[in-house]
């Protein structure tokens, strides 16, 4: 007797079932709160759980392999230049806490921590876009931007349209930027550029605009460097809501890096590494190869600032950047300060934050009062009672800050692209810039402080005074926080 089309149905479904189990076990295996509740997603919505697994779950995105090869090309480019320049693990630092950090960053990113650096902070966009633009119109070799949104706007077109102007010049122009992050940036916003000689690649290219397998994986790094020896990173894209002008997101408080100085080198390589990785051209290997000497032209730099350049991303089998805050929050004896968007951090984070903060560590966190998406917005607030509780000084930025830093006992400060997230650690394609400098990180707790008069400090008062169906928000959204 032949089975009817429903029984068929029924019988497909149990099968892709336990295969979508069996994967989400395999692939999840890392983080249990992901796995539980994949596997009672597909249990309960078997149809739907498969399509948004498919999109959001883990899973092997992309070829290690190719990537592997193509981080060789960049680590043969840069070889003899760390020779010659002979930076050591801890570089003479002989601080033993920051030692253990320099020891471990060096590990887990391959990066030495470099000493000759001189470094400009901007909080404000529009002053960190006019010296780009400046630095970009000087340019006399090569330009590379590494963008994680790149919008089609007035900020857009302007740095664009210099680009042309360079390319045109004969300087050599690289740009990268990520595919999911720009769905409503459209190709032919770069034709002219294109035309003018500069190679443009969007990383995880999607074939069909605005679906994305690769969608979960996105490259979050911002970096630019001109002519190999100045570099740009931090929280800030290539966008004009960055300078405040959107209409609802605003006032918006960021914060970027600009390098002078041997950590360019890292910057450099890390851009090189992440461009390769999307370029098609193996033949062009040897070509890139005697091009080093225009990539990494380091200026002679005598001001003495520590610095260590840290990536960490799905390539990497390590939550790099997860263990770096880890490591300064159990290293701080006196005070932490951080500064976040999106505080939605893993058991681990939570639990050191708590665990210094009993010990007599002051930690201070600030986030937004001014939400650019409601979901992370509320399950950040979600998290924040039981910092308060055991004394965390909480504050509410009066807009949209979007400043990725962490600093220790005024001691040692870290600014770069990744949140303080779950996201961030796992899922995305991070870069940071770890400062051992006890004058910059004075200067980065000056700049929290004056943020503090621009904030309302967020009391358990205020966390008991939500309405019904903020609560209700919250209670929600954080079943789904392992997935954002």
């Amino acid at each position: 007797m032949s089975s009817s089309p429903l029984e068929i149905a029924f019988i497909v479904s149990l099968v892709f079932d336990f295969l979508t189990i069996i994967s989400v076990i395999f692939l999840e295996r890392k983080n249990q709160r992901s796995m539980v509740l994949w596997i009672l997603g597909t249990i309960a919505f078997p149809y739907f759980a498969w399509f948004f697994y498919i999109i959001w779950g883990k899973g092997p995105r992309f070829s290690k392999k190719k990537w592997s090869s193509k981080k060789k090309l960049t680590d043969k480019m840069i070889e003899d230049k760390i020779t010659k320049m002979k930076f050591e693990d801890n570089n003479g630092i002989e601080d033993a806490s920051l030692e253990k950090i320099i020891k471990l960053n060096t590990r887990i990113s391959e990066n030495p921590c470099t000493i000759h650096n001189d470094t400009k902070v901007f909080i404000s966009a529009e002053e960190m876009y006019n010296a780009l633009k400046e630095d970009l119109r000087n340019a006399k070799s090569t330009i590379h931007i590494e963008s994680y949104i790149y919008r089609p706007d007035l900020i857009g077109t302007e740095i664009r349209d210099i680009l042309i102007e360079k390319a045109k010049e004969g300087v050599k122009v690289k740009l990268l930027y990520d595919d999911s992050g720009n769905i409503k940036t459209p190709n032919y916003f770069f034709k002219k550029l294109k035309a003018a000689g500069a190679e443009i690649y969007r990383f995880f290219p999607s074939k069909i605009r605005g679906f994305n397998l690769n969608f979960n994986y996105r490259n979050h790094r911002k970096i630019y460097v001109i002519d190999g020896s100045i570099g740009y990173v931090g929280g800030m894209n290539i966008g004009d809501e960055y300078r405040s002008m959107h209409k609802r997101i605003k006032p918006w408080r960021d914060t970027h890096l600009r390098i002078i100085g041997e950590s360019v080198i890292f910057l450099q390589k890390r851009f090189l590494q992440d461009f390769y990785y999307c370029t098609t051209r193996n033949k062009n290997d040897v070509q890139e190869y005697q091009n080093k000497e225009e990539y990494f032209q380091i200026a002679k730099v005598k001001k003495v600032c520590p610095i260590q350049i840290i990536s960490s991303g799905p390539d990497s089998e390590d939550e790099g950047i997860k263990y770096c805050y880890e490591k300064m929050i159990s290293s701080a004896s006196e005070s932490i300060y951080i500064q976040t968007p999106y505080f939605i951090p893993d058991d681990s984070i939570i639990n050191a934050l708590i665990l210094a903060q009993l010990s007599g560590v002051q930690v201070y966190l600030m986030v937004p009062g001014v939400y650019d998406y409601k979901i992370p917005y509320r399950v950040t607030c979600s998290y924040l009672k039981d910092l308060i509780d055991c004394g965390v000084k909480v504050y509410k930025y009066k807009g949209f800050i979007h400043s990725k830093t962490l600093v220790y006992d005024e001691k040692v400060a870290s600014i770069g692209t990744a949140n303080m997230d779950i996201r961030s650690f796992a899922l995305n394609f991070e870069v940071n810039a770890v400062v051992y400098d006890r004058d910059f990180a004075k200067q980065q707790v000056d700049i929290f402080k004056e943020d503090i008069n621009n904030s309302n400090e967020y009391t358990i008062e205020d966390y008991n005074n939500r309405n019904l169906w903020e609560r209700f928000q919250e209670r929600l959204f954080r079943i789904f926080a392992s997935l954002m």
